[in-house]
């Protein structure tokens, strides 16, 4: 899905004018592919790569009930069923706080990555 995605985005950003202007003004095409090209490509991946980040909790859920390793699904699964609703919540409080970091990361990615981000 990622090699997909990264293809579509370059494909796309290469035919932007700033790329023809880049290759106009001879720089190499090494040096235009991955300074212009990448950095500016990379912008939908990053934000399909924090999303995907987020799922990752939910998918620890259904692995670890399935398979019945210890971990953080695992525990919460034990308590919902034992109706222990301090740690459900603080579970909740935790997959809120690493979804919170991710999309964190991936902004502050984002102002590194693509050129005409920047902050205000």
């Amino acid at each position: 899905m990622y090699a997909r995605l990264s293809r579509a985005s370059m494909v796309e950003t290469m035919a932007e004018p700033y790329i023809r202007t880049a290759r106009a003004k001879g720089l190499p095409e090494r040096t235009v592919v991955a300074k212009h090209g990448l950095r500016a490509g990379l912008t939908p991946v990053l934000t399909v790569f924090g999303m995907d980040l987020g799922a990752l909790l939910g998918g620890a859920l259904i692995t670890e009930s399935v398979f019945g390793l210890p971990g953080i699904g695992r525990l919460t699964i034990d308590s919902i069923d034992k109706s222990d609703q301090p740690v459900v919540m603080g579970v909740a409080l935790l997959a809120a706080f690493f979804i919170t970091f991710a999309n964190l990361v991936v902004d502050l990615l984002y102002a590194a990555v693509d050129p005409q981000v920047r902050f205000t």
